[in-house]
């Protein structure tokens, strides 16, 4: 055989064994976070400030040149209750070990409650909540100029969802803090978020930055239909066409609100499809004027809100 070819068996070979190692460890690391995780939820049950919760998994997988990682089979349990609920696959991308990538995502499918949560709700509630299935597209980017950028869709089956993005900008000291943070250790991340300290410093960053713009949208295929159906029968809520003809009422009373405001919500009430919300301010809100009430008392009434912010309601 060629000398040449021997050669590329054998780069190939050594760079297929350290992909190997490279994977296997970024999967040891993944399981040490999620035991570190259990480590203080027991901390914590042991302090009596939360319940004895704890997570376990059936398979973890990584791919470190994809910046891709995985774990399959997700149950979460209450020492009380056992196995309270379940997640069919958690899909991150973007992580970096004690580093922070200045884009990433992250997809859960298929969560759902267990047979301990359902035998403790009436039998038709028990049976609507067994029907339903929850799944999550959350993703973020950083960008050089101090834009952060936020995106997370929440589905229920195929028949409702509820996703929002959102544009901040002047986050650079926010994103200095968060990196700072993510070069620690787990266990130094852990002692710092369960400190007093933790909640004043992130505020504090967080504070000065401000929101560009951003959307709300939701789409319903029969859910909201579906969900008044159920608790109607059992007598907690009035029937559709009921609460249709109460909002409907309410939406009228609205003084505040633009004409075409109420119409689009009008619409939306008498056919619940979609409903999105736009808004785009001429120049970023200071998260530091909301704080302080600043914005509030220039602007004053809610008309001059809605102007300020350019805000938007559109209906199917």
């Amino acid at each position: 055989m060629n000398k040449s070819v021997i050669a590329l068996i054998v780069v190939a070979a050594a760079a297929g064994g350290g992909l190997y190692y490279a994977n296997m460890q970024a999967e040891n690391a993944i399981k040490q976070q999620v035991e570190q995780a259990n480590q203080s939820y027991r901390d914590l049950a042991g302090t009596g400030e939360m319940p004895s919760i704890s997570l376990s998994y059936s398979d973890v997988s990584a791919n470190v040149l994809t910046s891709s990682y995985s774990i399959s089979g997700l149950e979460v349990s209450i020492a009380e209750l056992g196995k309270i609920a379940t997640v069919e696959r958690i899909t991150a991308k973007g992580i970096k070990p004690q580093s922070l990538a200045d884009k990433g995502s992250m997809q859960m499918v298929g969560a759902k409650a267990t047979p301990a949560i359902l035998q403790m709700l009436p039998p038709q509630t028990a049976e609507f909540v067994e029907s339903l299935a929850l799944h999550s597209d959350y993703s973020y980017e950083y960008k050089d100029n101090g834009e952060l950028l936020f995106r997370q869709d929440m589905r229920i089956n195929d028949e409702f969802s509820l996703n929002y993005n959102f544009t901040l900008a002047q986050m650079q000291q926010f994103w200095q803090y968060a990196k700072e943070i993510s070069a620690k250790s787990a266990e130094e991340q852990q002692a710092l978020v369960n400190s007093p300290e933790y909640i004043e410093q992130m505020l504090a960053k967080l504070v000065s930055g401000a929101l560009s713009n951003g959307a709300v949208v939701i789409e319903n295929k029969g859910f909201i239909e579906r969900v008044l159906a159920m608790t109607s029968q059992q007598g907690q809520t009035p029937d559709f066409k009921t609460v249709q003809g109460m909002a409907l009422m309410n939406i009228s009373m609205l003084e505040p609100l633009p004409q075409q405001m109420k119409d689009s919500l009008t619409t939306f009430v008498q056919q619940p499809e979609k409903l999105r919300l736009d808004f785009g301010f001429k120049q970023p809100l200071k998260f530091e004027e909301v704080q302080s009430g600043a914005i509030v008392e220039e602007l004053g009434s809610p008309e001059e809100m809605i102007e300020f912010a350019n805000i938007k309601l559109t209906a199917n």
